[in-house]
């Protein structure tokens, strides 16, 4: 009898350590929610998804290296929530986001899992915080695929010179250097372009093609650029 009633404490014990240790199927429900409200909530829209999604204390980081230098861009939770208020990603069609979300590693209360869009790659840091789960760290890339530059005559590099408004408060500015376009959006670190052909032009650091447009005169008129899964003109203005 005594033997018995070992057995089965021990039986008990090993049961408690391994819900312990481990994470039940619905702990990885709500840990893949949690990712879900994040980056669905990013392409609907919906700011009460991504409030929910992140923790208080969410630092959002991506790495640029551009020009010979490195910069870290952080985002708070107050900013990808209001960016998400202000329409987010919705100009992308559902039917090319291609949402995927994998979780790498759990353990008690903390998480990580790695989603992937049409647009970015995120791996973010979950932690079970009074009760949900939710985001407390987001290190994240575009999503770029592996494109080549070619060879273009350097004299039609100058005629893309100049400020293009994609918005009143938005310039993109491209300029050239040692035979080397490069250009910046207002507020962002400025970035080289890489030519795929005469006038169609791409990022390594991003999923971005810009395309400069001419009129029947041969004279740059406009760049467009990908936004939101769409083509957005920005008229030169100088």
């Amino acid at each position: 009898m005594k033997q018995a009633a070992i057995s089965c404490l021990v039986f008990v014990l090993c049961a408690v350590g391994s819900v312990a240790g481990g994470q039940a199927p619905d702990e990885k429900a709500a840990i893949r929610q949690a990712a879900l409200d994040y980056i669905e909530g990013w392409y609907e829209a919906d700011a009460a998804r991504m409030d929910r999604a992140l923790h208080k204390d969410m630092v959002k980081r991506i790495v640029f290296a551009a020009g010979g230098t490195e910069k870290v861009t952080t985002l708070t939770k107050a900013q990808m929530v209001e960016a998400t208020e202000k329409g987010g990603g919705k100009d992308r069609p559902a039917e090319t986001r291609n949402i995927k979300v994998d979780i790498l590693d759990a353990y008690r209360d903390i998480a990580n899992v790695r989603t992937e869009c049409a647009d970015y790659i995120d791996y973010l840091q979950l932690v079970k915080s009074e009760g949900p789960w939710r985001i407390v760290n987001v290190l994240w890339q575009y999503h770029v695929k592996e494109r080549v530059a070619v060879a273009v005559d350097p004299k039609l590099l100058s005629a893309y010179s100049g400020e293009y408004e994609l918005k009143p408060d938005v310039i993109v500015t491209v300029s050239v250097e040692k035979d080397q376009l490069s250009l910046q959006v207002t507020g962002q670190p400025r970035l080289q372009a890489y030519p795929s052909s005469e006038t169609e032009f791409f990022l390594k650091e991003a999923e971005v093609q810009i395309t400069f447009v001419k009129d029947a005169t041969g004279k740059v008129t406009q760049l467009t650029i990908p936004q939101g899964g769409s083509n957005v003109p920005a008229r030169k203005i100088r």
